[in-house]
């Protein structure tokens, strides 16, 4: 509580008159003046002598400084208000072979990322996506999930003319081998197989399947 200066008795009489006590308060901050931080928020006010201020940020940013201050006996807070930050998530790792989309609210400052951007990944030629093919950055500074990666495929070559080949599948990983079976009278001259290579290339064409009067 603070009080006035005693007062002296002069020729019988009181040089003031009775001092008064006033409860301490500290500079309200619930005022429109009292945060100048767009993004701070009050979640607990009491400007009273012994009283808390707690803050928060909203949405997208982060604290920096203490979360709550008290009212001290001098009518100051204890401590200088906090700041609110935006969150940003750094650069994700471009995959080998692949390529970022930044589809949805691009990088701030051309380097980080705001919370809720999203960011998609593609792979270049014959390469398929293993992974969360978009992640988006969140409230923790870090991306949704970790980058995918681009994994090399051979693609289909088809079937030989008077015959087939085996296994038979939409995509092939690298040392695959195709074998190509030949329908009756019929037969391949070639020893060896496609190999599916891990630039995604086969390592030969695909043999033929030639008449037996023509070997």
């Amino acid at each position: 509580m603070k009080t006035k200066s005693p007062s002296k008795i002069s020729l019988g009489k009181w040089s003031s008159i009775i001092p008064s006590c006033e409860p301490v308060r500290c500079p309200a901050l619930d005022s429109p003046a009292g945060l100048e931080e767009p993004h701070l928020k009050l979640e607990e006010h009491n400007s009273s002598y012994g009283g808390r201020a707690v803050f928060s940020c909203t949405w997208g940013y982060k604290l920096v400084g203490p979360p709550g201050i008290e009212c001290e006996i001098n009518g100051n807070w204890s401590g200088p208000l906090p700041k609110c930050i935006p969150i940003q998530c750094p650069p994700p790792v471009t995959p080998l072979y692949g390529h970022l989309i930044q589809s949805e609210a691009a990088g701030m400052d051309g380097e980080r990322y705001a919370v809720g951007s999203l960011v998609q990944f593609a792979c270049k030629g014959a390469h398929v996506l293993e992974g969360e093919a978009s992640i988006i950055c969140t409230e923790t500074g870090f991306w949704s999930h970790p980058p995918p990666f681009c994994k090399p495929r051979c693609s289909y070559l088809g079937e030989p003319k008077n015959g087939h080949t085996a296994p038979s599948k939409f995509s092939y990983e690298p040392g695959d081998e195709l074998q190509v079976i030949c329908d009756p009278g019929y037969e391949t001259p070639v020893e060896p197989r496609p190999k599916c290579m891990e630039n995604g290339n086969w390592s030969m064409p695909l043999p033929h399947c030639t008449n037996y009067s023509q070997i």
